[in-house]
């Protein structure tokens, strides 16, 4: 299909205004009236694996979202185009299922790499931005394409690795991405906002590159500082620079649809709804403001843009990239081959860390906070890098923290109610996962230890020594799962 029918498709979406990304958390909040118009949902978070190893959706969930009063996008996490695994059929079959029962008028996804032909990496990593790194990203997206059905939007991404003189720069490499499949653009302004404060292109010189008539949808999030970095935390308020900058842009963008915020569930507790409601105001504001122009005060300036140039000492082929980039930040032994960027390595390390052990401690929360309180954080933690170093990263949460389990039954720590309580919750997750009635047995009382854990302290005093059952029960209406 000619690249002018495409860019046709794209000025015919329909705009759909504001947007959130999608977590049951998200359903608790009470918006205001008028300021949501949207839900964005990752449809491979809702998901799991069965026996077999198949991706298995829960039909209930799926429909439940649905029939909420929004509009709905399909934002997948599971089909990135930037490396050189191509799209999975089952997750092309997530994607498809989605996208018709969400009547998802286009689908984003990442251009990004998650995984190699030998192991996951736990977090989207930047492809090999050589032609060859191009021409794995253009086959996935025409794969993408040809199998969805309606338009493919590709997410501009973060890179916290210095630039290279032997890559093709940030905005030249989306442009020729565009140029060469029609595919529109989900302008993550944020990332844009992370990699210029990092040394990377700035955002006017990437903007300069594109064609902005491609940009569909806009992300927008707040982030943090990290060791001299700022990091795409999607951790709570948009950053008053980025919301200038933003502004001044939109004019200039003949065909966007929707700009949508991002926060990680796991921040929403912690910011509070009524920053979330402030945020999505600022939001609101954008979009009702993205035909007029602005200038930026100086006040509200970007520092100039510093970009230091790192030299490697040979191309890479984008198979060589991912191999050593992914074994780098999990720590799996690799060759070098002249890449050196040990610093901007770390960060992903942390990042990958940081969201391993959150993966595992929303899972088993007793269980974990019972670890840090008898250990100690420290000595929690060098249990965790122990496991990390003989385990690669997992996509899915629960699928991480089985492996946990297992590491840790393996391991046989002397800890009296460790056992006990992993034991516990293991069913747990069981249970949610085949909707079956499991009872675990305790030789003491658990009630004690169960309430103090939840408050973050160890009992005063452990249970009474006995035969106790704890039945684990499915939810009310056995979940109907869907194999895709």
């Amino acid at each position: 299909m000619p690249k002018t029918t495409k860019l046709g498709q794209l000025q015919c979406l329909p705009e759909l205004g504001v947007g959130i990304i999608y977590s049951p958390l998200i359903e608790k909040i009470a918006f205001p009236d008028g300021l949501l118009d949207t839900l964005e949902i990752e449809p491979q978070t809702l998901c799991i694996r069965n026996k077999e190893d198949k991706l298995i959706a829960p039909r209930t969930a799926f429909e439940s979202v649905a029939e909420m009063p929004y509009h709905k996008l399909v934002h997948s996490i599971g089909a990135p185009v930037g490396g050189g695994l191509a799209p999975a059929e089952e997750q092309l079959a997530l994607i498809r299922y989605a996208t018709e029962l969400f009547q998802s008028p286009w689908v984003t996804e990442h251009l990004s790499f998650n995984a190699t032909t030998e192991f996951n990496t736990g977090f989207f990593l930047p492809p090999c931005q050589t032609e060859k790194g191009l021409q794995q990203a253009i086959n996935n997206v025409q794969q993408l394409q040809n199998a969805i059905g309606v338009p493919i939007a590709v997410e501009t991404g973060v890179n916290y690795l210095r630039p290279n003189d032997r890559e093709i720069p940030d905005g030249q490499f989306v442009a020729e991405l565009c140029q060469r499949t029609g595919c529109g653009i989900l302008l993550d302004i944020h990332n844009l906002f992370a990699n210029q404060l990092n040394g990377r292109q700035g955002i006017k010189a990437f903007l300069e590159q594109i064609p902005l008539e491609h940009v569909v949808e806009i992300h927008i999030a707040g982030g943090t500082e990290l060791n001299g970095l700022w990091m795409d935390s999607h951790s709570g308020p948009i950053d008053e620079r980025l919301l200038a900058i933003t502004r001044e842009i939109l004019p200039d963008l003949p065909n966007l649809k929707q700009i949508t915020y991002e926060i990680f569930d796991s921040y929403i507790p912690v910011v509070g709804d009524r920053t979330i409601i402030r945020e999505m105001e600022n939001v609101r504001n954008l979009w009702e403001n993205r035909k007029t122009a602005y200038t930026i005060p100086e006040t509200k300036q970007m520092p100039r843009e510093v970009i230091a140039v790192q030299k490697m000492n040979s191309e890479l082929e984008p198979e060589q990239w991912e191999r050593i980039l992914g074994s780098l930040v999990i720590g799996k032994p690799t060759e070098n081959l002249g890449y050196d960027d040990r610093a901007r390595v770390d960060t992903y390390q942390y990042l990958i860390r940081e969201f391993r052990a959150s993966m595992i401690a929303r899972i088993f929360k007793l269980t974990t906070r019972y670890m840090m309180l008898v250990l100690g954080k420290e000595a929690f933690v060098v249990v965790l890098r122990d496991f990390w170093s003989g385990c690669a990263p997992e996509q899915l949460s629960y699928k991480e923290a089985l492996n946990f389990s297992d590491y840790l039954f393996e391991k046989n720590f002397k800890l009296p109610w460790l056992f006990r309580l992993l034991k516990y919750e293991v069913a747990v997750l069981r249970t949610l996962m085949d909707n079956e009635l499991r009872i675990v047995h305790f030789d003491a009382d658990p009630t004690p230890m169960f309430n103090a854990l939840s408050q973050g302290k160890l009992p005063d005093q452990i249970g009474t020594v006995g035969n106790y059952e704890v039945e684990v029960l499915p939810e009310r209406e056995k979940t109907t799962w869907v194999t895709v």
